[in-house]
């Protein structure tokens, strides 16, 4: 058999560093947090083609109810955008046809292994840059298209900042003449406090988990994982975002809007931005694509999308499951009395 689980921490992230794919989101501290604070069992699962360790496959198991699902990543409480598959180093420098024969290992194999587990319900989200799933699509399972904002950063300051709306350009000038003061901090208090305000109203349809997990997540990661502070000269706080800076500086939860007299939020990211490009990253990248209510405003600062896929399949209770969930159980009237959004 070519699919085995990893439990060596070691193997596994000596993997995800050499891997172009790989993302904090696959290291192995950051599966076994989110399956602890999510409630899914982790399956940390290895594929071989002999004894060459070719991708690895964390993928999250949890039944209930009788109910039997399978993510990569599970679903959206954890903030995690796309997870997926972690082909090895070599991969992408391989010829097409080495490529698709791996692709082929690596489809029968988990497909295999997702047929003896029968989840009525399994979504497996590949990160951007992997969109050949021809594999999965020949073995039944259905597609599904995501996007995420990306702004590259090769390109020079000027280019960027002349890409950006004309308004927004304003925007940023004012706060900047107004003196605002950046502040990288480990501390995800206030950062938390305005995502709870914003997660417990009535009207959001997101579960969200305990601050408990991204305290857990911070600690373990305090070089990749940062709260950003915005503060005017009066000492309040005028934005607040987390980032996830590795390989790439992902723009990774917002808090809310907070109101003063300046566009702090639109201030804040502009000075990311620039701190990214500092710091050498190649790719600037704001999720969020995929939520009409963001899009304006994120769009306005980025010049491109990138793409990335889901493969899910779902039997009759898988459906009625899914159906069940955003119909009744996700009104937010309902759901205030039956999710625990946060401690």
């Amino acid at each position: 058999m070519a699919l085995e689980l990893i439990n060596d921490k070691e193997v596994w992230d000596a993997f995800v560093d050499t891997s172009p794919h790989g993302l904090l989101f696959h290291k192995w501290d950051y599966t076994t947090i989110t399956a602890q604070h999510t409630g899914y069992r982790l399956l940390p699962y290895g594929v071989y083609k002999g004894e060459e360790l070719v991708c690895l496959a964390p993928l999250y198991f949890k039944s209930t109810h009788g109910i039997k699902t399978l993510f990569s990543p599970p679903p959206m409480q954890a903030v995690i955008p796309y997870q997926g598959l972690i082909p090895a180093k070599e991969f992408d420098t391989l010829k097409l046809s080495k490529r698709e024969a791996i692709m082929d290992l690596i489809a029968g194999d988990l497909s295999a292994e997702i047929d003896a587990i029968s989840p009525h319900y399994f979504s497996l989200t590949l990160v951007p840059g992997l969109a050949d799933i021809r594999q999965f699509l020949w073995r039944g399972y259905t597609p599904k298209v995501r996007y995420t904002y990306i702004i590259d950063l090769s390109q020079p300051a000027e280019a960027i900042w002349g890409g950006f709306h004309s308004k927004l350009r304003g925007k940023i000038r004012k706060a900047e003449e107004a003196g605002m003061n950046l502040v990288r901090s480990r501390d995800i208090s206030e950062l938390y406090a305005s995502i709870t305000e914003r997660f417990s109203q009535p009207e959001m349809n997101i579960p969200m988990i305990s601050r408990a997990y991204f305290e857990d997540l911070f600690r373990a990661y305090p070089d990749h994982l940062a709260a950003y502070y915005l503060y005017d000269r009066e000492g309040a706080l005028t934005a607040a975002v987390a980032t996830q800076e590795y390989r790439r500086f992902l723009f990774w939860m917002g808090a809310p809007r907070i109101e003063s007299g300046y566009a702090g939020n639109e201030y804040l990211q502009w000075l990311l931005i620039r701190h990214a490009k500092a710091c050498g990253y190649p790719i600037f990248e704001n999720i969020g694509a995929n939520t009409p209510n963001l899009n304006f405003f994120k769009s306005q600062f980025c010049q491109g999308l990138g793409i990335y896929v889901e493969v899910c399949r779902k039997d009759m209770v898988g459906t009625l499951a899914e159906w069940a969930y955003s119909s009744i159980v996700n009104k937010p009237w309902l759901k205030r009395k039956v999710v625990p959004y946060i401690d």
